[in-house]
């Protein structure tokens, strides 16, 4: 067993229950900040088991070096979000650093392929000590049914996709323009919209009269 894997996955779990609390609060730039703190050390927890250690933040290149060793990582881990995770990590400066920055966050939405991202992930893991299988600190969690990870997770069957889908669903947009000018948008929606590539580009513009919300 890697000391330094043990070590990612304990941080990792640690930011994934607070990125599930502030995106189930409607804290979502926050949530998704931390959320991508969380598969970014669940991926780096899985690259140490190989000898691999990186400074990388979460971006589609951490996933790709993942996918080297893991190559079901392809198919059971969605890229389009991973790049979406890397965005809403730079999100945490974009207004004062980031001219040109555009993101559209989906609350449930996002929580649900976080949920999904990280069990997925950290379902593939297998530590041994002397011979002996452990459980990963995540699994030790869902295994008492811990209400931060716990509840609102549709993977884990806590809760329904319909029933999730009835509650309000809370949505942020941002651009930001030249010399840092910034425009947001909150707002609720009715319904959950879980169509299209996560990596949306807000419609919202400094030259424009009328613009379009993305509405999910």
């Amino acid at each position: 067993m890697s000391q330094r894997t043990t070590n990612y996955l304990g941080l990792a779990l640690d930011d994934y229950r607070a990125a599930r609390i502030l995106l189930r609060g409607g804290l979502l730039a926050q949530g998704v900040a931390l959320a991508s703190t969380a598969v970014e050390k669940e991926l780096k927890a899985v690259l140490a088991l190989k000898g691999f250690y990186t400074k990388k933040h979460l971006n589609t290149g951490l996933l790709g070096m993942a996918n080297q060793h893991f190559p079901g990582f392809k198919t059971s881990v969605d890229s389009d979000f991973i790049k979406f995770l890397g965005k809403g990590f730079d999100l945490r400066y974009a207004s004062v650093d980031g001219p040109g920055y555009t993101i559209v966050i989906n609350q449930h939405r996002t929580l649900m392929a976080l949920d999904l991202t990280m069990l997925t992930i950290d379902s593939g893991i297998t530590l041994r000590l002397n011979g002996e299988v452990h459980k990963t600190p995540l699994q030790n969690v869902i295994e008492t049914k811990g209400p931060a990870i716990y509840s609102d997770n549709v993977p884990l069957k806590a809760i329904s996709l319909e029933e999730l889908s009835q509650r309000p669903n809370k949505m942020f947009e941002l651009r930001v323009g030249e010399n840092l000018r910034t425009l947001t948008a909150t707002y609720e929606t009715e319904g959950l919209n879980i169509v299209g590539k996560f990596c949306k580009t807000t419609d919202m513009d400094f030259n424009k009269r009328q613009f379009y919300l993305a509405r999910g």
